[in-house]
């Protein structure tokens, strides 16, 4: 053999070694880091939005790759009806047009966990329910479907499991895709009794896309402040990947935040944080880091009258009107990218919004330049 030849070969055999040794040892952090994440959207019509096809999807169009409809709500004997008819058909076409995967979602809404549990416990139901899905999602028009079902009590989690494997095998039969929508925890032990119902490794094994619902650590009912702290997200992060490959995780993050202060604390949209802000002179900050970590969302403050007292006529005058103190967290591009910095650090199989409409038109450009 020339000395050529021989250098060759060393040179092959040295390339295939080091191609052939993996970076990590832990088989659950070898997804591929190359592979194109997904940028998904649940969609929900909701107030000042005309539909979902000219106001919130086609502007951003280049930028997703999946799209989930909130489409069917779960009746009590396990069929589903259908939300939008004519908007979901339009929405459908449009996906296809553009090369959207088009996954929608079966919701129960947080007030039917125990109409879900009632259809899981009884066969006939469950049953009836598996079917109804299948009928949907065999469509040749949609490329799967992603279930989300919540405020089930923990006593339902080996039958939720049971019941979503089921769905699977079925589904990957027929060549479609399952995506599960969870709640969110931070351990195996969190104290959250409705996320109890979700065991992460069963669903996980079964599933294709492991939804992530980043989201309510503080909710309407608490005290004023931070959605999905940054930290918290990170934490969700670190149990997630110990119970599902990371290929298979898509992290949800909230668009949306919350007004303190009123009678009823309203969900708001970026933009109309913005319009207050203009209307109230309201004043912006960054929500300072904790002990745990960056926050990453933002601060308003703001007054507005308070409603005027009633008077007696036989008084001269009424007591001085008081300012009503507001209080609204809310996220911009600045939090999307910082979420979007978690889908790489761990690299996960992508993020998933809730829900676009109103954000900050900066956080496109931060999730297309993000990766």
């Amino acid at each position: 053999m020339s000395r050529k030849l021989i250098w060759l070969w060393i040179f092959f055999s040295l390339s295939t070694l080091v191609a052939a040794k993996p970076s990590e040892t832990d088989d659950n952090a070898l997804s591929n880091p190359t592979r194109a994440p997904t940028i998904a959207a649940w969609i929900q019509r909701t107030r000042g939005v005309a539909g979902p096809l000219s106001v919130i999807i086609a502007p951003r169009i280049t930028t997703y790759n999946e799209l989930s409809p909130h489409s069917y709500t779960i009746e009590r004997d396990g069929s589903l009806t259908i939300n939008n008819p004519v908007a979901d058909a339009v929405l459908v076409d449009f996906a296809r047009l553009n090369g959207i995967k088009m996954i929608p979602t079966v919701s129960s809404g947080w007030e039917n966990g125990a109409r879900i549990y009632q259809i899981l416990r009884d066969p006939k139901l469950r049953a009836a329910h598996l079917n109804a899905i299948l009928s949907v999602a065999r469509s040749s028009y949609l490329d799967g479907i992603d279930l989300d079902y919540e405020n089930l009590p923990p006593d339902a989690r080996q039958a939720y499991s049971d019941f979503v494997a089921a769905l699977a095998s079925a589904l990957h039969r027929a060549g479609k895709i399952l995506s599960v929508t969870v709640p969110p925890k931070i351990g195996a032990d969190d104290s959250c009794v409705t996320c109890k119902f979700a065991d992460y490794a069963a669903l996980g094994a079964v599933a294709d896309r492991f939804r992530v619902m980043g989201y309510e650590y503080r909710g309407k009912t608490n005290p004023p402040g931070a959605i999905a702290p940054i930290w918290w997200l990170r934490q969700l992060m670190n149990y997630t990947v110990t119970q599902v490959p990371r290929a298979k995780i898509i992290l949800g993050i909230h668009l949306y935040g919350y007004d303190w202060g009123g009678r009823e604390t309203p969900a708001l949209w970026w933009n109309e944080v913005m319009e207050l802000k203009e209307k109230w002179s309201g004043e912006i900050r960054a929500a300072e880091p904790d002990a745990r970590g960056i926050v990453g969302e933002n601060v308003m403050t703001y007054s507005l009258p308070a409603p005027s007292p009633r008077c007696s006529h036989r008084d001269l005058e009424c007591a001085p009107t008081p300012r009503e103190k507001h209080t609204i967290y809310f996220v911009d591009a600045r939090y999307v990218s910082a979420a979007w910095e978690i889908v790489n650090d761990f690299r996960l199989g992508g993020i998933v919004l809730w829900r676009p409409g109103g954000e900050d038109p900066a956080m496109w450009d931060a999730l297309r330049n993000g990766y």
